[in-house]
């Protein structure tokens, strides 16, 4: 006599294992977050910094939501802290660059080491391709955009053409991202196609570009990843965060080499009253014509603004926890709901600007500046997307052969249609 097979103890036995198993990757991912903490801890209280970290409280705020939107969105930290950082707090846009990057070598690495260790699915393909023509980039913009025998090496565009800059290549990518969620059924690849040339060229000249902008701005080239691989060429949102993710980390680590150790940045010495900057990178530093130079005689800058070290040290923990927890939160959102939270930041960036540059207001050739390379480059996005199949040799949907429901986004309209309403 033989005993029945017991098919409902196995499929118990199957959700308990991967149940156990998730359980287990969550507290590896904790680890990662707890382990930085702890580091920090032990840092600031033997070093005595924490009077220097309560002085940059606002940086700590700033990253709460900073760090949630670089692990949950294709717009890294900087998305949110270079905006804050300039329109807000006044910090110059070259300091906000460094600082962006130096963050995100933090945060995006703890996401970075989430996404690995929960299995997210990436693409390798496209990680391969847009990585290494990033870092290109990242480096041309460091030698030809970037005066880098001045502190912490500003932008050869003023500070004001850098910020709007910044905001267009947000404004692009949401505006893109729209067009292509007016669309009630959307085919969705969970990898590239292959053997297309076209799609590897896209790729190359958006993360190359995106390179330069980080050179720049301290992030962009995880918001060109993204606009090329899930705007342009179909692959899952999620699959594409997840990838510009780990690129962006990547880019950032190398920016922190370049700019934070090999330039110097964030070694800022402060004033004994913790009030004032010394020196950068070891050399003195005092404010001439309103801006920072290498200079002993001037007057000395404001810690608030140009303590670059207090600013990351601040921020630490708080982008070690939260940009974990916003890569967790979107490998459980649709689609749809992901590109909503998308386009509702690139909104909030680009009203921000309009609100808080005041030399939009004052400065006609910055607002001819804007407009132009707004309307321009928004034409030139539109006209990619509506031809899109034809200009990267993709396949339309097609609807004769069964899909299944990670292939095919389907949107609310659809829906309703579906079922009758």
């Amino acid at each position: 006599m033989t005993n029945a097979f017991d098919v409902e103890a196995v499929i118990d036995a199957s959700h308990g294992h991967r149940a156990a198993s998730s359980r287990l990757r969550a507290q590896l991912g904790l680890g990662v977050s707890a382990s930085v903490t702890v580091v920090w801890i032990v840092y600031v209280t033997a070093s005595g910094q924490w009077g220097r970290v309560g002085d940059q409280w606002a940086s700590a705020v700033t990253m709460i939501f900073g760090s949630f939107v670089a692990g949950s969105t294709p717009q890294g930290g900087g998305a949110v802290a270079f905006p804050v950082f300039t329109k807000i707090l006044e910090i110059p846009s070259e300091v906000a660059r460094t600082f962006s990057l130096t963050i995100q070598s933090v945060g995006m690495t703890a996401a970075s080491i989430g996404i690995l260790i929960n299995r997210r699915s990436v693409d390798l393909k496209a990680i391969a391709i847009a990585a290494p023509s990033s870092i290109v980039g990242l480096f041309v913009g460091y030698l030809f955009l970037t005066e880098s025998d001045q502190p912490f090496g500003p932008s050869v565009l003023p500070g004001p053409y850098v910020k709007v800059t910044f905001t267009v290549i947000v404004a692009a990518m949401a505006f893109v991202t729209f067009l292509g969620y007016r669309i009630q059924l959307i085919e969705r690849r969970v990898a590239l196609p292959d053997g297309n040339l076209r799609v590897v060229f896209l790729i190359l000249i958006c993360a190359f570009v995106g390179g330069l902008a980080s050179a720049t701005v301290g992030s962009g080239a995880d918001v060109l990843i993204y606009l090329a691989t899930v705007s342009m060429i179909g692959l899952s949102p999620r699959v594409g965060i997840a990838s510009s993710v780990l690129v962006m980390t990547l880019v950032s680590l190398v920016g922190m080499m370049i700019f934070a150790f090999g330039d110097g940045h964030l070694a800022t010495q402060l004033t004994t009253d913790g009030a004032e900057v010394l020196n950068v990178g070891g050399r003195s530093v005092g404010m001439v014509d309103g801006a920072i130079a290498f200079s002993a005689d001037e007057p000395l800058p404001e810690a608030s603004r140009f303590d670059l070290f207090g600013l990351w040290l601040a921020a630490a923990p708080v982008v070690a926890w939260g940009a974990p927890l916003g890569s967790a939160v979107s490998s459980r959102a649709t689609d749809r709901q992901v590109v909503k939270f998308v386009i509702v930041l690139a909104a909030a960036e680009f009203i921000s600007t309009l609100v808080f540059l005041d030399e939009l207001r004052t400065d006609p050739a910055l607002a001819l500046f804007g407009g132009v390379i707004l309307v321009g480059t928004l034409v030139i996005l539109w006209f990619v997307s509506e031809h899109r199949h034809r200009l990267l040799n993709l396949p339309p949907l097609d609807v004769e052969r069964s899909h299944t429901r990670g292939s095919v986004d389907v949107g609310p309209k659809f829906k309703r249609q579906l079922r009758g309403d």
